[in-house]
């Protein structure tokens, strides 16, 4: 459990014991979920009152969607964040709860959700431009922090998508890499199917949350939710891409297959006639005289050749075969 203590007009300080709590401040009390079994209770000794039973089931479900809901005690959000590694491969999420009390953010969350150490380590070094006073203020830092993490991770998704793209497209070298491009287009879809979660719960939490939402508050989780439009706008662009990719590989291997039929087509055409000639003078007649004129096969080779010839620059100017 991390003790974190706000107020207006003192630097944010950690403190070893919630009995240390000044008072009039506001406090974000940080659990780490499967450490701390017992925090339901110490939620209950701070905001005095008790959270709802499936509000605790939702703080300890580790794969919980991200969901808005609320009481006239408090607001409960549940966001999903990325995992420390951002991997593009296969993004994982990590969820995180929070309950918001008058003077009270209390957070359930993974022990890997890397955000809420930045979060906390920011606060404490002062690096921030403007100290979260309210539960909402502490709640909305953290989860811009979460949502930066998403943001971060659209350039080597979109890289990875760009070079698959180049190598499917590529004549040189046939394509082979299929499963790869599938996962690829498959974690851009959970991306999208993460981002629209997302924006749903911070909609539901503006417009039923039990705060009267300040100007600047509302302007800033409206920030928020921009933030995610983005990135599933991104995820949507990309999935596009990677589909209007695949039909130009398959419109360009259906193009070189149709140029293969029709070449054999035409040099069928052009063979036909010469095998039909070479079939009649196969023949075994006696009173054949062609057989027995003396040039009788210069004549048929050179006939044949013309032939040919002619065929072969018919096709040509008719536009129907320009491999030869």
């Amino acid at each position: 459990m991390r003790i974190i203590e706000c107020m207006e007009g003192r630097a944010p300080k950690e403190l070893d014991r919630l009995d240390q709590r000044t008072e009039g401040s506001m406090l974000w009390v940080d659990f780490v979920r499967g450490e701390h079994a017992e925090w339901p209770t110490v939620v209950e000794q701070l905001a005095g009152q008790p959270l709802l039973h499936q509000h605790i089931i939702d703080g300890n479900n580790a794969t919980h969607p991200s969901h808005y809901d609320g009481t006239s005690d408090y607001d409960m959000v549940v966001f999903q964040g990325l995992d420390p590694e951002l991997r593009h491969e296969q993004i994982e999420t990590r969820t995180a709860a929070f309950f918001l009390f008058d003077h009270l953010l209390v957070t359930v969350r993974a022990p890997d959700n890397v955000s809420f150490g930045t979060a906390a380590q920011r606060l404490l070094d002062r690096s921030v431009a403007r100290i979260p006073a309210t539960s909402v203020g502490m709640a909305h830092f953290v989860l811009d922090l979460m949502v930066d993490r998403y943001l971060a991770i659209r350039e080597p998704l979109g890289k990875a998508i760009d070079d698959l793209q180049e190598s499917l497209l590529d004549p040189d070298n046939p394509f082979a890499d299929w499963k790869a491009l599938l996962n690829t287009r498959k974690q851009a879809r959970k991306l999208e199917s993460l981002s629209s979660g997302q924006a749903e719960a911070l909609d539901a939490w503006r417009r039923q949350t039990r705060y009267e939402l300040t100007d600047s508050q509302l302007v800033r989780i409206n920030d928020l939710v921009e933030h995610i439009n983005r990135v599933q706008a991104h995820a949507q662009a990309q999935q596009t891409d990677v589909e209007s990719a695949v039909q130009l590989h398959f419109s360009a291997v259906a193009h070189a297959t149709n140029q293969t039929v029709t070449t054999l087509t035409i040099l069928s055409a052009i063979f036909l006639p010469l095998g039909l000639i070479a079939g009649v003078f196969g023949m075994n007649f006696d009173n054949m005289p062609e057989l027995h004129h003396p040039y009788a096969y210069h004549i048929t080779l050179g006939g044949m050749v013309l032939l040919a010839g002619s065929l072969l620059f018919y096709f040509r100017r008719r536009g129907f075969f320009t491999g030869i």
